[in-house]
């Protein structure tokens, strides 16, 4: 207990409680009997509770890693610059943790998460929108880039480039849910910008980006609470259990009874002969072609192209036919 004195009413003030905190942090206990310690006392922030578990930091870890292949390829083709990039990090932050690390101005674009409810962000250092314009334009995309918000022009620019990642986006979250993101609007101030609650828990998923020389880092902010029931039924799937295991024996089984009825065109064809350029030029009709082809000598089935199987040529009632035979070494 506290001695408390004469002029003391008991209550601690928030220095004194705060250092109680901090040493209640650092103490550890003594040696249970047996020689085994207890468990540390962790810290809790209320303020900031873990609501994303491994499961789900690992499936997001899953879909950041196949749109950061697919955007990079996107980045090259479109502004013919070798560009890569790189899952860095997922995180859970405060949304407003969020806004106060994002640069003033950035180019940030509101998704709609449809179907899923509220909306995301996808925030491109402005350096590097920059760089964006430039080479769309036709410039080399190197070199120093005004710090502004972007102009309407650049904003069309870079929406029809957004729109492009946003479908490869939709791509990396299919294993999750058959996500539509779209571009509700573009902003370049965080503050104007709000997709959720200061206090709401968000993932944010960070990529090392680069575009030729340049190089930033591009940031997807998306809320707990428009992922969270997806997340959940995700990770209550068993999808490395045995009843996985029998799920992918049923699919394949299913795949090989649909691969036994789709049609394949078959054909039956001599040996192939070759002929220059000149004979071919003064074929004319009624001239005869020597093949080459012993009449001992099976012909070849082919199917789809790919030969398969060696036949005789014949006749089965008034339509002609072939007779599947062993293959023989050709002479």
């Amino acid at each position: 207990m506290t001695d408390v004195g004469p002029g003391d009413s008991g209550e601690l003030t928030p220095e004194e409680l705060e250092e109680l905190i901090s040493r209640a942090s650092m103490t550890v206990r003594e040696p249970a009997r047996g020689g085994k310690k207890t468990a540390e006392p962790e810290l809790f922030d209320f303020r900031r509770p873990s609501k994303f578990s491994r499961e789900h930091v690992r499936a997001l870890q899953i879909v950041g890693e196949t749109f950061a292949r697919q955007l990079g390829t996107i980045l090259s083709t479109t502004l013919r610059a070798v560009s890569q990039v790189n899952v860095l990090s997922v995180e859970q932050v405060a949304y407003q943790e969020f806004v106060a690390s994002t640069p003033n101005p950035s180019m940030l674009a509101i998704l709609s998460l449809d179907p899923l409810p509220g909306a995301g962000m996808l925030c491109l250092p402005l350096h590097l929108s920059m760089t964006a314009v430039d080479r769309l334009l036709g410039g080399t995309g190197s070199g120093n880039q005004p710090i502004r918000p972007h102009t309407d022009i650049e904003a069309t620019l870079l929406r029809e480039l957004l729109l492009r990642a946003l479908a490869e986006l939709n791509y990396a979250f299919e294993a999750l849910l058959p996500l539509e993101a779209g571009i509700v609007q573009l902003e370049s101030n965080p503050q104007f910008a709000q997709i959720a609650a200061p206090s709401d828990m968000v993932v944010v998923t960070s990529f090392e980006t680069r575009i030729g020389t340049e190089a930033g880092l591009m940031t997807v902010c998306l809320p707990y609470s428009s992922l969270q029931p997806t997340l959940e039924r995700f990770t209550s799937q068993l999808l490395f259990t045995e009843r996985g295991n029998l799920d992918r024996d049923r699919l394949t089984n299913v795949m090989h009874e649909r691969l036994e009825e789709v049609p394949i065109e078959v054909s039956v064809r001599f040996e192939p002969i070759t002929l220059t350029s000149g004979e071919i030029i003064s074929l004319r009709s009624g001239d005869v072609v020597p093949l080459h082809q012993r009449i001992d000598e099976p012909l070849t089935v082919s199917a789809a192209g790919v030969p398969c199987l060696s036949a005789k040529a014949g006749r089965k009632g008034k339509r002609l036919a072939c007779l599947i035979v062993e293959p023989m070494e050709r002479r």
